[in-house]
């Protein structure tokens, strides 16, 4: 299976990469695969497996990798954090976390503070294959210093690095969680309320302008309503180039979750929306406004997400999905002629080398955005492949 179609071959390997597709004779070590489907080996974007001074998440590389080569996934992009106003710092402590990773990876680097140091550090890093960088628009900083961030942004693009971008307002969401708290709703059937969408879909629109101005590739990470696709979508036909993603959240459950006894486990950052919005996300991965389904993989423990007392913005965000990403999306997406098994695997695996492309074909310094290829830093990026055993043919 591939983006482009789909056919009967063998598929040869050696050394551990593909070195041949179609008849490539007989070999010592055979697995017979008719009747399945061999998908390429896919890519979650965006994961948060890496550790920070302060924190160290249930999911590590060593059993978040492992989780993900069950689910088909070869490739992990991981989320690391500047640490102490340095890049590279929050880059090393992230390599010593991922040596028992078994899965390729790679890392956008989230950016706290742009200051002109770390801006300095963005061509070493690219020269060690490190190309993707990571921003918060829901940070109160980012409004304070949006003159900084559009330096860094700039800086990004002309290095070839892309800059994956959570879309929230700062200032609709604070306004929002003090109305809330002032009327003493501070329970978890509230936390949609406390991050309506008019918070994504204003700074979608934010972003769109951002990437206007500074011609960066901006990447739209966990896109969750239809205004905000919708958004997307505009921009895209004015031929900006940016990039959208949803995660498995926003295809399967509501915001009715909320009324749960167990709502706190559904907490993530933008909340479940409404069956409308599932529809138009659905409809958008059809037509390609958006890009990429990416878990957004930080799992938390039963006791953590539902401690007694929790107020709605202190439940700690995140849910687990790396294992099931691929046989959900198969499931829900393939089975139900939501998608096509070849558009399945263009958002699993193909999409980051297609974008890379569109990105040099609109100029800039001659290169596209560099971490949409998902350089791995693994030992050598190997290729691999994702036996689908009961994904049947359709």
């Amino acid at each position: 299976m591939t983006a482009r179609g789909h056919h009967r071959a063998d598929v040869g390997i050696t050394g551990g990469h593909i070195s041949a597709v179609g008849d490539v004779g007989t070999s010592e070590r055979e697995i017979d695969a008719r009747g399945l489907l061999l998908l390429p080996g896919c890519i979650d974007l965006h994961t948060h497996l890496a550790s920070t001074p302060t924190w160290t998440p249930l999911d590590g590389f060593e059993t978040g990798t492992r989780a993900a080569i069950a689910g088909g996934v070869t490739t992990v992009v991981s989320m690391v954090y500047q640490e102490d106003g340095s890049l590279r710092r929050g880059v090393e402590r992230a390599l010593r976390d991922a040596k028992p990773s078994i899965a390729d990876y790679a890392f956008h680097i989230v950016v706290i503070d742009p200051s002109d140091a770390a801006i300095a550090e963005l061509p070493g890093l690219v020269r060690d294959g490190h190309a993707g960088l990571k921003v918060f628009m829901v940070m109160k900083q980012f409004g304070e210093r949006v003159t900084d961030f559009l330096r860094l942004y700039a800086a990004a693009k002309k290095n070839g690095m892309v800059v994956a971008v959570h879309a929230e307002d700062h200032r609709f969401i604070a306004d929002a969680t003090a109305a809330l708290y002032a009327e003493g709703k501070t329970g978890v059937r509230y936390f949609p309320d406390s991050r309506p969408v008019e918070a994504e879909v204003v700074a979608v629109r934010q972003a769109v302008q951002h990437a206007e101005i500074t011609g960066a590739w901006l990447y739209l990470v966990h896109l969750s309503s239809a205004r905000a696709v919708a958004e997307l979508a505009a921009a895209k036909r004015r031929g900006v180039t940016i990039y959208g993603e949803t995660r498995p959240l926003y295809l399967y459950l509501t915001s009715a979750y909320f009324q749960r006894e167990d709502a706190a486990l559904w907490v993530g950052q933008p909340p479940l929306r409404e069956y409308d919005d599932i529809d138009a996300i659905w409809a958008a991965l059809a037509d390609h406004a958006l890009d990429t389904v990416a878990t957004d993989h930080i799992p938390r423990s039963r006791a953590d997400k539902m401690a007694p007392g929790l107020a709605f913005d202190k439940i700690p965000p995140g849910v687990s999905n790396l294992e099931t990403l691929l046989p959900m999306l198969y499931s829900e997406g393939v089975r139900k002629n939501r998608i096509t098994v070849e558009r399945l695997v263009d958002l699993l695996a193909t999409t980051h080398r297609r974008t890379a492309s569109e990105g040099r074909d609109r100029g800039g310094e001659g290169r596209g955005p560099r971490a949409l290829r998902s350089r791995a830093h693994a030992h050598g990026h190997r290729a691999r492949a994702a036996l689908g055993r009961g994904l049947r043919p359709v």
